[in-house]
């Protein structure tokens, strides 16, 4: 954390946000873990804290160690020194020694866990190492621990010295923690492990909100309306830009400068989140947004015109900090009506934001006495706050779009469904005017039968009718031989007529058709004709040409009962059995009470002709046959669809 007093003096990274419940207190154990296993490492022999240092601020920046005229005293580190007004750059000078016994067989190594800005190390006054340029523009080395190795060669017996330069610009102060010397096998890994926390894991946290902030403007590219993306989007972009504090020693803009922009982009964050928040929450309160963005340009302006004294950048970040209660109030509450999980997220963040930043402002409140070997954490509270409200708003986006996505195939399920049922429209208007064709073209065949061949026939019917009762009186008046052929051609004209009528699949209808055109017939016989056909489902196997064959069997079978039976009473009956679209069939039973089938004369080729009609309709022909009962079972299959 950066630390000051002059323009930019007091400068906390500790900002508001919330995090992942789980990851914030996964972190905070695990580097508070890492920040007391620095206290706990084992020590060597020859391990310990140089604590006290000569130190004095020469009257112009020099690059050798300033002789006693400096006004050299006694300082505890950590120390931190302003710089002079007068001076655009200034030099501070500290001496700190430690006794040795003897030279050391390895060369001992050397950790600071904080270093402002840059400077030169030196060990009985040979030079070390350079921390970074001491000329032109100065490196960022306040967020960066600063190890090195000593050689033993310049070691001596006895008391030994470190000098260290320190260099930084006018507007910033300086500061120095507590050297620690020990062997390279302890202050390594302990160098390491709080470099990875405090510099290597910032630089990835920053390039995921970069990313999460590109992936979010680009949502709010595709959903206008949705302008909570876009503030997090600008909000999570802007905390990448503040992380390139870490990323690079020379910034691309001017020392000064990038300071400022760094600073003002602190308060900026928490505007756009402010922004954000009410959003999130479906605000427009005008005043409370114009209000935050003059505070912010107010701030700004007198930032970058060096018009704000030091203190008052403390009270900038405060005023933010101030009011961020009342936006997590309204954050949270969104929240917990949106779904318990989500305010419970929101709510576990803020309170680990909280964690983070008070364990930083403590320990930095104890820096002026107390200076130790602690991670700072506050620069894990932002990035943890961006993470979990983008994920929620990541999810949220998820959802919306499996939404839209089953949306969509209802959409193109009920679209297909209706181009399914417009085919099967067409086709029925297709079918429809196939028979309409059908129909008057049998109309015209039925009359042509009818007036043409009908008409013949019934008139050679009565003429020979005529010239037999001329030649025989004294007949009874039954048909002769030919008159009986022309008699039966005629009902088998009407026959393939009446199968040419439209039925609507009604078998009631073929069969009383067959009925009316042999009931004469049968009353001259003297037979009685017990009528049990009930009204069954339309068939949709009854198309002319099944029509036929059906009416031609039982023709067949009065037939048969006329000529051969003796029978005075013929019962008709028909049904169902079976499941539609399964094994439904229909069936057509003809039962007399004649004299039987005589098998000894054999079968003849009416049965045979009945059987092969039968079999053209997929069904079979049924006889059985004794004295007093005979009957005719016709089944054939109705290709009725399964009901649903």
């Amino acid at each position: 954390m950066r630390l000051g007093s002059g323009a930019l003096a007091g400068r906390v990274r500790a900002t508001p946000a919330r995090a992942w419940a789980a990851l914030a207190l996964l972190l905070l154990a695990t580097a508070l873990g890492a920040a007391a296993m620095a206290d706990d490492a084992p020590s060597a022999m020859l391990s310990q804290t140089l604590s006290q240092a000569q130190f004095c601020v020469p009257a112009a920046p020099t690059d050798s160690v300033p002789g006693a005229d400096c006004a050299w005293k006694a300082v505890t580190l950590a120390k931190l020194w302003e710089t002079p007004l007068d001076q655009p750059r200034a030099d501070a000078w500290f001496k700190l020694r430690f006794h040795l016994e003897a030279v050391p067989a390895r060369n001992l190594a050397m950790y600071l866990v904080a270093f402002n800005r840059t400077g030169r190390f030196f060990v009985n006054g040979q030079l070390l190492r350079e921390v970074g340029a001491m000329h032109g523009k100065l490196p960022l080395n306040w967020n960066r621990t600063q190890y090195a190795v000593i050689p033993s060669a310049m070691l001596h017996a006895g008391d030994n010295e470190i000098e260290i330069q320190q260099r930084t610009y006018e507007w910033e102060p300086g500061w120095l923690a507590p050297v620690r010397l020990g062997s390279e096998d302890e202050l390594q890994p302990i160098w390491e492990h709080r470099t990875f926390w405090q510099n290597d894991s910032v630089r990835l946290l920053g390039a995921g909100t970069g990313v999460m902030g590109i992936f979010m403007l680009g949502v709010w590219l595709g959903r206008r309306s949705q302008a909570m993306y876009f503030w997090l989007g600008c909000a999570s972009l802007l905390w990448t830009f503040i992380s390139l504090d870490y990323y690079a020693l020379y910034p691309p803009l001017p020392a000064h400068l990038w300071e400022q922009c760094v600073v003002s982009s602190q308060v900026l964050r928490g505007v756009l989140m402010f922004m954000f928040v009410l959003r999130y929450c479906g605000l427009r309160l005008r005043l409370v947004e114009v209000g935050s963005w003059l505070y912010f340009l107010v701030g700004a302006v007198a930032l970058f015109g060096d018009f704000m004294p030091g203190g008052l950048i403390d009270f900038w970040y405060f005023g933010v900090l101030a009011v961020s209660p009342y936006f997590f109030f309204m954050l949270v509450r969104e929240g917990l009506r949106r779904s318990a999980l989500e305010g419970l997220l929101l709510a576990v963040a803020a309170l680990t934001q909280i964690v983070l930043s008070g364990y930083d402002l403590w320990w930095f409140s104890q820096a002026q006495n107390n200076w130790t070997d602690r991670v700072y954490l506050a620069h894990f509270s932002a990035p943890l706050y961006l993470f979990v409200v983008g994920t929620i708003l990541i999810q949220r986006f998820i959802e919306s779009l499996n939404a839209y996505e089953r949306l969509a195939g209802v959409l193109e399920q009920r679209v297909s469904d209706k181009a399914a049922e417009l085919e099967r429209n067409y086709e029925q208007l297709l079918e429809a005017r196939r028979n309409e064709t059908l129909a008057l073209e049998r109309t015209r065949i039925m009359s042509e039968m009818h007036d043409g061949i009908g008409s013949q026939l019934t008139m050679a019917l009565s003429l020979v009718r005529r010239m037999d009762r001329e030649a025989d009186p004294t007949s009874s008046g039954e048909d002769g031989r030919v008159a009986t052929v022309l008699r039966e051609s005629i009902e088998d004209l009407q026959l393939i007529i009446d199968s040419l009528e439209p039925v609507e699949n009604d078998l009631l209808t073929v069969l009383g058709t067959l009925r009316y055109r042999l009931q004469d017939r049968l009353g001259k016989s003297g037979i009685e004709l017990q009528w049990n056909v009930v009204d069954l489902p339309p068939l949709p196997m009854l198309t002319p040409h099944s029509v036929l064959s059906i009416l031609r069997i039982v023709q067949e079978a009065f037939a048969n009962c006329l000529k051969h039976s003796g029978a005075d009473r013929i019962a008709v009956t028909t049904g169902l059995r079976g499941e539609p679209g399964i094994d439904e069939m229909a069936h057509i039973s003809i039962v007399d009470n004649g004299r039987g089938i005589d098998s000894s004369r054999g079968v003849g080729r009416g049965l045979d002709n009945m059987r092969r009609r039968a079999a053209a309709l997929a069904g079979q022909l049924k006889v059985s046959s004794r004295p007093g009962r005979t009957e005719i079972l016709l089944e054939f299959p109705t290709l009725r669809a399964r009901s649903p």
